[in-house]
């Protein structure tokens, strides 16, 4: 009997200096790049606003570094490494890692979520009103000589332009061969470019309220062209999920827009300390207010179901388990 207690003693010691370490380690100063996307896009914003919150949250002396790289394809392969312990990912680039498959040549196993579901981007063809297209099927039927821009390889929607061509029976050779052009470039110069007649057309992932896409659609005679139902089912085997981007998201678009879709999510990995993934995870599902006021792209996020899989494609971190049990839920 007297063993007994004696073990249990110790056990109820073992508890409490375990917690006690958890919370020593909880204090300590933490630096955590963050991966988002160039200057000029929703996720930087994002990033900016997350890390803002973070530095009121986390212990004193910590640092939040918003990195303007890499993208939905090259920051998965970053927090991975460990190079950015935080970064913006899209629930469908987690599963492509997850299996290794499509951008990523091997599987990437210590990825883990913690916030999903924060938006809905949808992968759009935006093409100058004087292009005189209502389709990416006219620009291999007629063989126009289309100017097309994407963002920089590394990005989503540098590689959702291949996937979405290549739906199409076209590659970026094709459209050379047919007198056009391709640049992968940051959003300032897209925006610029289209205003100047030196781009006419752009394919992209975006947001509502995406700053560079608002700029655009306001000062530029463009349109956004439907994919057809066909096109929609063959990026839905890939991943995507069928989605309309509704009339009137940005000026000018008087038309819903068929398409596909995917939220962005907050991931980190497995190597992320428990209390620090924690305390992430509680600052952005508390914190959602602050987040919208940061960027509008923000509104559609509900925090009760920022953990389930549908809204995150990856294993949950322990520690953002631990946030959603708190507050009831995750069961």
């Amino acid at each position: 009997m007297k063993h007994l207690r004696s073990v249990t003693a110790l056990m109820a010691l073992l508890s409490i200096l375990g917690a006690g370490a958890l919370a020593a380690s909880a204090q300590q100063p933490v630096n955590l790049p963050f991966s988002t996307l160039s200057q000029g896009t929703a996720w930087y914003v994002y990033g900016a606003t997350i890390a803002g919150l973070l530095r009121q949250t986390l212990p004193a002396g910590s640092n939040v570094d918003v990195k303007p790289f890499s993208g939905g394809v090259g920051n998965a392969k970053l927090v991975a490494r460990n190079e950015t312990p935080l970064g913006l990912s899209f629930t469908v680039t987690n599963r492509w890692a997850s299996e290794g498959k499509e951008a990523y040549d091997t599987k990437i196993e210590n990825l883990r979520g913690l916030v999903g579901g924060l938006d809905t981007y949808y992968l759009v063809a935006l093409a100058t009103k004087k292009l005189d297209v209502s389709s990416l099927t006219d620009i291999k039927a007629r063989k126009v000589p289309v100017k097309l821009y994407t963002l920089p390889v590394g990005s989503l929607g540098e590689f959702g332009a291949r996937q979405l061509l290549r739906e199409y029976g076209l590659t970026y050779a094709d459209l050379k061969s047919q007198g056009g052009s391709v640049a992968h470039v940051g959003y300032k110069v897209i925006v610029d470019g289209i205003k100047d007649g030196h781009g006419d057309l752009l394919i992209a992932v975006i947001t509502p309220k995406h700053p560079s896409i608002t700029e655009i659609a306001t000062f530029t005679d463009v349109k956004f062209l439907p994919l057809e139902p066909e096109r929609i089912k063959g990026l839905a085997a890939l991943g995507y999920s069928p989605e309309t981007m509704p009339a009137d998201t940005f000026k000018n678009q008087t038309q819903p827009v068929a398409t596909v879709g995917f939220p962005t999510v907050l991931i980190t990995n497995r190597d992320l300390p428990e209390p620090v993934a924690y305390t992430v995870t509680k600052t952005v599902i508390e914190n959602k207010e602050a987040l919208v006021r940061g960027h509008a792209g923000l509104a559609e996020f509900d925090p009760r179901t920022a953990w389930q899989p549908a809204r995150v494609g990856l294993p949950l971190h322990p520690g953002a388990e631990r946030a959603y049990r708190e507050k009831g839920w995750m069961k």
